[in-house]
Parts: structure tokens; C-alpha cells; sequence
């Protein structure tokens, strides 16, 4: 029988029986990826602010910049620990 036999494809095809796909996992797989994109997001912003400010605004707008980050990464951690829970 050829490595990709009719064995073969049925082990991957068929779904765990221990394990059943569930509208929650996939909700829960859509919660982490959101809840990651969401803290990656938000990381990116506030480096990218904090460069195009002018050096002379950088000292003034580095608490906001910084508390807004910290405020997208918590709330993307957030979401993500909840789609980990979920599934």
C-alpha cells in the first residue's frame, strides 16, 4: 500500500473521538487569535508612535504612549487567556 493509502488518509481525516470539534473550540481558537493580534497591535502602535514623535514631544508623550500599549496588551492578553480556556 502506497504511503498515502486509504489507512493513512483516514487517520488524518477522521476528527479525535476524545476530542469532538466543537463550535466552542473554534470560538475559542478565534479568542486567541484575536486576543494576540490584538496585543501585537497594540505594541506596534505605541513603539511607532513613540518614534514619530519629535524628540522634543518623546519626554511629555512617553506615559500616555507607554499606558496605552500596556492597555492594548493586557486587554489582547486578556481575550487570548479566555479562547485558551475556552478551548
Amino acid at each position: 500500500m502506497s504511503p498515502l493509502g486509504g489507512a493513512a488518509l483516514a487517520a488524518v481525516v477522521t476528527p479525535n473521538p476524545d476530542h469532538p470539534s466543537t463550535w466552542s473550540g473554534f470560538l475559542g481558537f478565534v479568542a486567541l487569535v484575536i486576543g494576540c493580534a490584538l496585543a501585537l497591535i497594540g505594541v506596534y502602535a505605541a513603539v511607532n508612535t513613540y518614534r514619530g514623535l519629535d524628540p522634543a514631544r518623546r519626554r511629555g508623550q512617553a506615559l500616555p504612549v507607554t499606558l496605552t500599549g500596556f492597555f492594548f496588551v493586557v486587554i489582547g492578553l486578556a481575550v487570548a487567556a479566555v479562547g485558551v480556556w475556552i478551548l
